[in-house]
């Protein structure tokens, strides 16, 4: 038979037992609340969560009001090719100074140059334009020719002096000097002296005569029947000798 007192300790000692393990520091510090070993982290912010800046506000991207796509670009316009001059490019010639007085060229007659390349006579054209009438002179090679137009009331051949029958009352001679004939083996478009060329054309002229060169001297004599103003000009690649003839005055 156990004794009461006995009873009562044993009950005593466990219920301290248990108020003991309820109030250890051990069990406060399991029963912490979860969130408050994250609250620091979750406060600080991360490298993933920092916005990078749109390719808009970067600095090396251009703003909307230079957007390459809503910048106006000139149109394209056609411009003549200056490297190869036209015999077109002064169809204007009304507007140039025609005069029946004697033209030449600086430092004629002794100032031309000669290219690398043999020069030569290789074409003769004419065509009627405008208010005038173009007589063209095209020559083979790089040589830049000097040149003189005057009217003259006859002409005779270079060398020898014997008369030239040209025909029409009027003579417009154009002296050049430049070009040379090419002796042995000549050119196959090297055009033939001491000849008549661009006849009854229906022009402001009658015919062309084409002699030399004799000693880098050439002599191109146009046949008309009056005086007209006229004008000359020289062009490069091809070099070429251009006659104007006012038609309109």
């Amino acid at each position: 038979m156990r004794h009461p007192r006995s009873s009562h300790l044993t009950a005593l000692g466990a219920a301290m037992l248990m108020l003991v393990s309820c109030g250890s520091p051990a069990a406060e510090q399991n029963s912490a609340p979860a969130e408050d070993s994250t609250s620091d982290q979750a406060s600080q912010p991360t490298a993933d969560s920092t916005a990078a800046p749109s390719p808009q506000e970067s600095e090396d991207a251009p703003s909307s009001e230079e957007s390459p796509q809503e910048t106006q670009q000139p149109e394209d316009t056609a411009t003549p090719d200056s490297a190869a001059p036209s015999e077109e490019q002064d169809d204007d010639a009304g507007a140039a100074d025609f005069s029946t007085e004697a033209q030449e060229s600086e430092g004629f007659p002794g100032e031309f140059t000669t290219g690398d390349e043999p020069s030569y006579l290789v074409d003769i054209r004419s065509g009627v334009h405008d208010g005038f009438d173009r007589v063209v002179f095209e020559f083979a090679g790089d040589v830049v020719p000097s040149w003189r137009g005057e009217y003259t009331e006859s002409a005779a051949e270079l060398g020898r002096g014997e008369p030239i029958d040209v025909a029409g009352g009027n003579i417009l001679e154009i002296n050049v000097n430049g070009p040379s004939w090419m002796l042995g083996d000549e050119p196959s478009d090297q055009l033939p002296t001491q000849e008549y060329y661009e006849r009854d054309r229906g022009g402001a002229f009658e015919e062309i005569f084409v002699q030399g060169p004799f000693e880098a001297h050439s002599q191109y004599l146009i046949g008309m029947e009056e005086e007209l103003p006229f004008q000359v000009q020289l062009l490069e690649e091809p070099t070429r000798l251009v006659v104007d003839l006012a038609t309109e005055q």
